[in-house]
């Protein structure tokens, strides 16, 4: 009896506990199904979740396909936004790139750092242009000039520049006899090889020399001068063949190798000198023609400022002022002196005075003044004499080697400079009105021109005055006698 009692009382609670544990089945199903929707979507929830969004979008039939679109690409932002949640920290940077992707902060206000470029690493290096030096010069002037000569009569004329220590110099022609002669580096000289041995005072050869070998010329002058050169002088002789015919065509070589080192006005930086033919050389008609039609042609480019400064020299006046030399002396010792008496004034300008300074602006000045150019020196033994240094100014102009005939009242500007010893300069009375007084002078007699004064001392016991005038008119009665010559050989 016990027995059967026992099972039937477990029956019962086996029969009381069986719903339970149904229930409890039936539960953990929905349990799970909450979990998964909290942490994380399983493939049944997730279709279930569609299902019920069909059913919504069936409802709402009459939402178009762009607002469908819309909506759908919003829920899945906000999904990935719960899921990649990230720290304050996190955040910011991407605040701070959607800030400046805003071009416009407020109506009518441009943000102007929203569209800089982005700097790129070429930026950090800079281009460093050195200068070409080409040949150094061995004086110290306020300007650095080149040279070029041509013919027989040029090429004498630069290498006295280069003895000075002017070494930015070249020489062309048209035959190598001329320029064997010459005492400068083979590397600065130049040979016109146009088929025969010189030009033979033709002129059109001269010309056609040149046209034919330009651009060789215009690259030596390039790897000679290199870029640190302030003034190029063209040196000819009028008479010859090689000269005459390729000094107006070198003057353009010179000024196209002015604007390639940067020069920006080549008429005022480029200048000529040329030697006139004396007596005896004029006698020759051909001769006398040659020296007319340059003289003429290079006056008109002085008087039109297209070169600056052209200056003659007079090879008949240098016979008469010189007339004891040597064969042998005379030549090197007049281009020596007039390569000397242009240097003076350059290193002067360079130079520093306790009294009155002739600086390299005023130097300048009247060598891109245009027009003629020219220059004297004297020595003045009666500096206390009161009309003594004035008389000087005056006789100086008539001892220079260069062209007379020149109408000084023509002239724009002008230069005068006294050199004295250190000794005459602290003992003598008077001697700066003196000096005022021949400044004064030379004023009056250059038709009141702008005059650049200069008082320096050396150490020499004795007082000189040189002087230098710019912008003057061609010396017509040179040139008319010149023409007179030619006139009479036609005949």
């Amino acid at each position: 009896m016990k027995m059967a009692k026992r099972k039937v009382t477990s029956r019962r609670r086996a029969a009381r506990k069986s719903p339970a544990s149904k229930a409890k089945a039936t539960r953990k199903p929905t349990t799970k199904k909450r979990t998964t929707t909290k942490k994380r979507v399983t493939p049944k929830a997730k279709a279930g979740r569609k299902s019920t969004t069909k059913k919504r979008t069936t409802t709402k039939k009459t939402v178009t396909p762009k607002a469908k679109a819309t909506r759908k690409s919003t829920t899945k932002k906000r999904t990935t936004t719960r899921k990649t949640a990230t720290p304050r920290a996190a955040r910011k940077p991407a605040r701070r790139v959607a800030r400046r992707r805003k071009p416009v902060r407020h109506k009518g206000e441009f943000d102007f750092n929203a569209w800089l470029l982005p700097r790129l690493e070429l930026e950090k290096y800079e281009l460093h242009a050195e200068p070409e030096t080409g040949v150094r010069d061995k004086i110290k002037g306020s300007t650095r000039y080149a040279w070029m000569g041509a013919g027989q009569c040029g090429g004498r004329i630069v290498q006295s520049f280069y003895d000075l220590g002017y070494r930015k110099v070249l020489a062309v022609n048209t035959t190598h006899h001329d320029l064997d002669l010459l005492d400068i580096p083979k590397e600065q000289k130049f040979l016109m090889d146009i088929g025969a041995k010189g030009a033979g005072k033709d002129m059109g050869r001269g010309k056609n020399a040149v046209l034919q070998y330009q651009q060789e010329i215009l690259h030596l002058t390039r790897q000679t001068f290199g870029t640190e050169v302030d003034h190029i002088m063209v040196c000819v002789g009028a008479g010859g063949g090689t000269g005459g015919g390729s000094a107006a065509d070198l003057i353009e070589i010179a000024k196209r190798y002015a604007r390639y080192i940067g020069i920006s006005e080549p008429d005022r930086r480029v200048g000529a000198i040329m030697t006139l033919p004396a007596i005896g050389e004029a006698s020759s008609p051909k001769v006398a023609e040659n020296a007319w039609k340059l003289a003429t042609e290079l006056s008109e480019m002085a008087a039109a400022r297209q070169i600056s400064p052209l200056i003659f020299i007079d090879n008949d006046k240098i016979n008469k002022m010189y007339s004891g030399m040597t064969v042998k002396s005379f030549w090197p010792s007049i281009n020596s002196t007039v390569a000397g008496l242009f240097d003076i004034f350059n290193r002067l300008s360079a130079l520093s005075s306790r009294y009155t300074s002739f600086d390299p602006v005023d130097y300048h000045s009247i060598m891109e003044a245009g027009g003629c150019a020219i220059m004297g020196l004297t020595t003045v033994p009666k500096f206390r004499d009161k009309y003594a240094i004035s008389d000087a100014v005056k006789n100086n102009l008539a001892k220079t080697l260069l062209a007379g005939g020149f109408d000084l009242a023509t002239a724009k500007i002008a230069g005068c400079i006294v050199v004295a010893g250190r000794k005459l300069i602290e003992r003598v009375k008077g001697l700066q009105e003196n000096i005022d007084y021949a400044f004064d002078n030379l004023s009056e007699i250059t038709g009141d021109a702008t005059i650049h004064r200069g008082i320096y001392e050396d150490g020499r016991d004795c007082l000189r005055v040189y002087t230098i005038i710019g912008g003057l008119a061609p010396c017509t009665s040179r040139l008319e006698e010149l023409r007179t010559r030619v006139a009479a050989k036609a005949r």
